[in-house]
């Protein structure tokens, strides 16, 4: 699975699926996913773009995803937006307040009336137990890492981080958090990636790092980065 996420990337002309409606938000919003790939295959990716409203870059990366081209035996499940009121009001929590990433029962430390109170958090654990996913893909912001996953092998983290040139740190347990709850309850390979916001990104580097990485692998060989002049920086999204 080392070369998943970058044969993913090779993205084409095509019209990207339509999506289906999973739940809604507290304000009724949908909450949509978009499958890319074999319905049949039996390697599920989950890949969410947003979970906290005011943390947004996410949401383009999965929109880029929805015109890839996954491996073969592999279909991706692509949710932009977990949190569409937290979207549309520029706020963190959703319509009630509560951090979606805190209301699962997984070290659950008081996030809403109680774990999984809330509808965007339930619609994820819905997918999550009926697809099964391999490996999932969580974007926040602003820390501009990979976090090493709580379960399981790290190669994809190790390798996702090398390839991005995001590095790979240990955070600490969030308490209720949605990847703390799906790593002890399927044990898959999962771990978020934190993003810094683009603009200082793209003043640095020619390419975001899902373009860099579809650049290099389209090219075979690994593509210049950084553009003249630019500051090191010790952290990259």
């Amino acid at each position: 699975m080392n070369a998943l996420l970058l044969a993913a990337l090779v993205a084409t002309g095509i019209h990207p699926p339509a999506p289906v409606t999973i739940g809604h938000s507290v304000q009724g919003r949908p909450i949509e996913l978009t499958r890319v790939g074999d319905p049949a295959a039996t390697r599920k990716v989950l890949v969410v773009g947003e979970v906290h409203g005011d943390e947004r870059a996410g949401r383009g990366i999965v929109t880029a995803l929805r015109r890839a081209v996954p491996p073969p035996r592999t279909e991706l499940l692509l949710v932009r937006d977990l949190n569409p009121d937290g979207f549309a009001n520029r706020t963190r929590d959703n319509a009630h307040g509560v951090d979606l990433n805190r209301n699962s029962p997984q070290g659950w430390a008081g996030a809403g009336p109680r774990p999984w109170s809330e509808p965007e958090s339930r619609a994820l654990r819905r997918i999550v137990l009926r697809e099964r996913p391999a490996l999932t893909i969580y974007y926040h912001q602003p820390f501009g890492l990979v976090d090493f996953p709580e379960r399981g092998s790290a190669r994809e983290a190790r390798a996702y981080a090398r390839l991005s040139g995001l590095p790979l740190r240990h955070l600490t347990l969030r308490p209720g958090s949605l990847s703390r709850w799906q790593a002890w309850l399927l044990a898959p390979m999962i771990w978020s990636v934190m993003l810094l916001w683009s603009k200082p990104w793209l003043e640095r580097f020619h390419y975001g790092p899902f373009e860099w990485a579809w650049r290099s692998l389209a090219r075979g060989r690994l593509q210049p980065m950084r553009k003249r002049g630019a500051a090191t920086v010790a952290a990259a999204a």
